[in-house]
């Protein structure tokens, strides 16, 4: 089915107008959280910018099929970044843990 994910906040929507071809509307739902996530990652989304928006996912007639809020998705890859750069900051080269290091 064809799947489009939209952009939606109470002043402002961003319409996805090409859609994307997925199996159901699980796939649609792990694809938003993806998407979302790899905006993150590229640095396109800063957290500021996007609370209060939702990934508002809509099938070929313009049926909702489920709204998923970016502050979520924002909040979990944020924490998981933390997390990431605290154990690269902890570890040395040799992969063993830097607990004498001087700062």
């Amino acid at each position: 089915m064809r799947c489009y994910f939209n952009l939606v906040s109470s002043h402002h929507t961003i319409t996805d107008e090409e859609g994307l071809e997925v199996a159901d509307v699980d796939e649609a739902r792990s694809f938003a959280h993806q998407a979302a996530a790899e905006m993150i990652q590229d640095g396109i989304a800063e957290i500021a910018r996007w609370r209060g928006w939702e990934v508002e996912a809509r099938n070929a007639s313009g049926t909702v099929l489920f709204t998923a809020g970016f502050d979520a998705v924002l909040t979990a890859e944020a924490r998981k970044a933390e997390a990431q750069a605290a154990a690269e900051a902890s570890t040395n080269e040799h992969g063993t843990y830097a607990y004498n290091k001087a700062a």
